[in-house]
């Protein structure tokens, strides 16, 4: 079934002074045009990875613009996410394809929540990733309501026959949107979908707790408490524990760097999404190329604080993703001031301008390199951090997002 998650209230007022004067003014008469029509953002999870992120902010910000906007989150049995965590790595890539039963079980989830789901509520129906996306096959009367899929996934090389079977459940839909243009399905372009096909990269929210400057003090003291030396260099790696985030690899480099600077220390924070039955696997598997290695903290809570003083703290921050959607994390530490050497993957490369504002990486190696180069070069760290904070600033913050989405919508129309 469904269910509605609780927004506090939000002004997009408070926007006014940190963006550009022009894109304020275009999202509120772009608002204006669709003042009062209903929409509902449907996903897997309240808790834990980037879309709720953003819908946690986006959502009461549309509200406050003069939009009858709502969040719904779905629930369902266990093994239909062990399902659709294999239909995500998947279309990622992954080789494995469900088997006949699995995607029964797929689709007997979807046709619940189908069944449950009144189409003539709304203007506008936005699905999130492969776990609602059979949900309009099921429900009654779906063309009372324009639908869209928002694919937050590094599609680029997917698994045929699944990114074949996600691509039929989404024929009827009347539009999609992906991060980067080479994420579409193949087969998404011969179908009605293909009329309104959209590139947006995603967003960070630089009014979230854990995206605002933070008293330097307050940061170190953080980070102290959790036995990390603020005295000596560290890195850090925040995010959910996903073997596409390739955190045995940051071990890796991280250990190839201390025989540089031996001194270095590395922190890996993350925790798992409801959705998401791999984390746990993928976490025991880090803590036990971790243990009893010096210097390496594993912080498995979802202390936001925290992460907000890793962000500002750190002498680098990592995102050595092996298939990378977009990745909020590079813009969050941008934002911060901090460095960021990230895969050479998907929508990473969006965010990171190699050598400006960090570095695209392909190996454990160039990653280790990279590492002791800005570690040992504080200035130039400095300096790609602030080129990093004007970059967000320019592309990747909120309100951007939410003015590329109102024209979406519009379009559909």
């Amino acid at each position: 079934m469904f269910q509605e998650v609780p927004l506090e209230k939000r002004s997009f007022e408070d926007y006014r002074s940190i963006i550009d004067p022009g894109l304020y003014r275009e999202v509120v008469e772009l608002a204006t045009k669709l003042k009062g029509k209903r929409i509902v953002e449907i996903n897997a999870t309240a808790k834990g990875g980037g879309v709720a992120e953003i819908l946690q902010s986006q959502t009461p910000l549309l509200q406050d613009l003069g939009i009858d906007a709502h969040w719904w989150v779905l629930q369902a049995e266990p093994e239909f996410f062990e399902v659709t965590k294999m239909i995500h790595n998947a279309l990622q890539g992954d080789k494995h394809t469900p088997t006949a039963e699995q995607w029964q079980v797929y689709e007997e989830e979807n046709r619940k929540l189908g069944v449950a789901f009144d189409a003539g509520a709304w203007d506008y129906v936005m699905i999130h990733d492969p776990q609602p996306a059979a949900v309009r096959s099921f429900t009654k009367n779906p063309s009372a309501a324009k639908w869209a899929w928002r694919c937050h996934i590094d599609s680029s090389f997917p698994n045929v026959a699944v990114g074949d079977q996600i691509a039929d459940y989404l024929k009827d839909y009347d539009g999609a949107v992906f991060t980067l243009n080479q994420y579409v399905l193949p087969h998404l372009r011969g179908h009605k979908v293909a009329t309104h096909l959209a590139a947006i990269p995603v967003a960070i929210d630089p009014l979230s707790s854990k995206n605002q400057s933070m008293d330097p003090d307050r940061a170190y003291g953080l980070v102290s408490a959790r036995g990390v030396d603020v005295n000596k260099p560290f890195i850090a790696q925040i995010s959910r524990f996903d073997p596409w985030k390739d955190p045995l690899g940051v071990i890796e480099a991280w250990e190839l760097a201390k025989r540089k600077i031996p001194e270095l220390q590395l922190v890996l924070m993350g925790d798992t999404a409801a959705d998401d039955p791999e984390g746990a696997k993928v976490l025991e598997m880090v803590q036990a190329a971790a243990k009893d290695k010096a210097g390496a903290f594993i912080i498995t809570d979802s202390d936001v604080a925290l992460v907000d003083a890793l962000q500002q703290t750190a002498n680098v921050i990592l995102q050595k993703s092996l298939r990378e959607g977009f990745g909020l994390t590079v813009s969050e530490a941008l934002w911060a001031g901090t460095p960021v050497i990230g895969g050479d993957v998907g929508g990473i490369l969006l965010q990171i301008e190699n050598g400006k504002t960090g570095y695209l990486v392909k190996t454990v190696e160039e990653a280790a390199e990279r590492i002791n180069e800005l570690v040992q070069n504080p200035d130039k760290a400095e300096a790609m951090g602030k080129a990093g904070h004007e970059l967000v600033r320019q592309k990747f913050l909120l309100p951007r997002l939410i003015r590329d989405q109102l024209k979406f919508w519009l379009e559909l129309n």
